[in-house]
Parts: C-alpha cells; sequence; structure tokens
C-alpha cells in the first residue's frame, strides 16, 4: 500500500524530496508524491502538479512535509496545517548515518551524507541537509535548519527556529538560542544568544 504524501512548499528544497523519497522507495517504505502546494496552482515541479496553496491538505487522505528551508516559513506553515489532523512524515534518507539512541520527531528531514551520533535528539520539523554531522548528545529544536558541511559538536544545544548556515561549527557543549543565526563557515566557541546573528572566525555577533 502506497503512502501518500503531498510536499508543501514547491521550491528548491521541495524538489530535492524527491529524491529522498525516491531512495527510501528503494529500501521499500513506498510513498507516493500526490504534489505540491504553492501559491500559483499552474506550476509544477518534478513533474508533479502543484493542487494549490496548502489548506488543500485538510481535503486530501495524505500525510505532509514541510519543503521550505527558512525556520520561519516552516514554523508558519507548521502552525498553519496542525489542526487538520493530518500526519507529518519524518524522512531520513537511507545514505545517511544514524546512531543508536537517536530520536527524530514528526516532520523532520534527514538529508543524504548526514552523520547523526548517539543519543542526540531532533525536534518536529528540524531539517538537515547533506553531509552535515550531529555530534553525541546534541538536542536540535522544533523548525531549526542545519546546513550542508555544518558541525555540531557533542553536546551542542540549539533552541527552536534556528538557523545553521552550511560550513558552521559549533564546539562541544554551547547553546545556540531560539531564532538566532549562525553564518557560513562561522566556528563557534561561546553560547550564541537568542535572536541574534553570529558570522567568522571566531563567530561574532553582526551588528545591524
Amino acid at each position: 500500500m502506497r503512502n501518500s504524501l503531498l510536499i508543501l512548499g514547491a521550491g528548491a528544497l521541495a524538489r530535492q524530496i524527491h529524491s529522498v523519497v525516491a531512495a527510501l522507495h528503494e529500501t521499500g517504505c513506498d510513498y507516493r508524491i500526490l504534489g505540491h502546494t504553492d501559491r500559483y496552482p499552474t506550476a509544477t515541479t518534478a513533474s508533479v502538479p502543484v493542487l494549490g496553496e496548502d489548506h488543500v491538505l485538510a481535503d486530501l487522505e495524505a500525510s505532509y512535509v514541510i519543503g521550505v528551508a527558512a525556520p520561519s516559513a516552516r514554523r508558519r506553515i507548521g502552525e498553519a496545517v496542525s489542526g487538520y489532523g493530518k500526519r507529518a512524515v519524518t524522512l531520513v534518507h537511507p545514505a545517511s548515518t544514524v546512531e543508536q539512541h537517536v530520536s527524530i520527531s514528526d516532520g523532520s528531514i534527514v538529508m543524504a551524507g548526514v552523520r547523526i551520533q548517539d543519543s542526540a535528539t531532533l525536534g518536529n520539523h528540524v531539517f538537515v541537509n547533506a553531509n552535515a554531522v550531529v555530534g553525541h548528545d546534541v538536542v536540535i529544536g522544533d523548525y531549526t535548519s542545519v546546513s550542508p558541511l555544518a558541525m555540531l559538536a557533542g553536546g551542542v544545544h540549539v533552541e527552536s527556529d534556528a538557523m545553521i548556515g552550511a560550513g558552521a561549527v559549533v564546539l562541544p557543549g554551547r547553546c545556540i538560542g531560539r531564532s538566532a543565526v549562525v553564518g557560513a563557515g562561522a566556528v563557534v566557541t561561546t553560547d550564541v544568544p537568542a535572536g541574534t546573528s553570529v558570522v567568522g572566525v571566531p563567530a561574532r555577533q553582526l551588528v545591524k
């Protein structure tokens, strides 16, 4: 029995989800993508139609996944559809490595090449992009996005709605506050307060 899946969004990440679903198909986990949602219902993505805006999920016999990388947008979509009674699926690419005692919550997406080490915890609707490393005992809050090649060392705590940039490194035990942004290539050596952006080596707060 194929599991019907609606992808909320039709941009770059939404297109990448097709490759995850195809890889999972080879392992016997058989999702059938019904389509995407977007504000422009005449668009198509990877030969799968855009069915309308997110509210079409309410009338479909389908599970869903959020195909948008920006944490604020992921939260907005997730909260908007939470009352529809639909299941948010968790997609873990079979070419990733997930060690023992790892917890990955509903709606999260783990791309190819990711390594998640022992006893890490991912919240709801977390997105971990290709070849990132999530160290042992790391905790990642809801709706956070971790970009390609980022490395979260052991015991790091990333709160909800944060964005970790490509190639960023967060040293052991550091805390990244809610809605914080760690710039690409930054090396975080101290805690990052909520709502702030840091860049550079070592990472320092970006002055606006």
